[in-house]
């Protein structure tokens, strides 16, 4: 009797472990769908540079360091975190390589997933966003951005050997 009620307990807290670790998951291909959560909101009170944890970048279509490449999408976001995000205007298929310089995952330190797509859609000048819940918003990018560095050589910042 007292192995069932033990082999019971063990079975309980198994599967309240799995659930505990399945509610920390993300369902890239099926995000939620509050893509007007973000309306009225800038770039910076939607993703705050800050509070990203680590950047995956997927798509990086420059000729600079793999470093640079992360450190330009980093500058970027909080370059403009004071811009008005914009309704995404056209059909927007959700997670997959995208076709802009620069594709990214962004794991925020809160535990969510934010998609941002540098050189979206519409050319070079405009910005993606796309949260795992579906909210989603695009922003334009200024015409020559301040402190994104194309030449590596002229960046201060870049470690040797990047």
């Amino acid at each position: 009797m007292r192995m069932a009620a033990l082999a019971a307990w063990m079975m309980l807290a198994g599967g309240a472990m799995a659930d505990e670790v399945i509610a920390n998951d993300v369902n890239l291909a099926k995000p939620g769908r509050d893509p007007g959560r973000w309306a009225g909101l800038t770039v910076g009170e939607a993703v705050e540079a800050s509070q990203v944890e680590r950047v995956i970048l997927l798509r990086a279509a420059t000729s600079a360091p793999a470093g640079l490449d992360l450190r330009n999408v980093r500058r970027m976001l909080d370059r403009h975190a004071a811009s008005p995000l914009q309704p995404r205007e056209e059909a927007f298929a959700p997670w997959r390589v995208r076709d802009g310089t620069w594709h990214a995952l962004l794991l925020m330190r809160a535990g969510g997933v934010v998609e941002l797509e540098i050189g979206a859609g519409q050319g070079e000048g405009r910005a993606c966003l796309l949260a795992d819940d579906g909210a989603r918003g695009c922003f334009d990018l200024a015409p020559r951005t301040e402190g994104v560095v194309a030449d590596p050589a002229a960046d201060p910042d870049a470690p040797a050997g990047d």
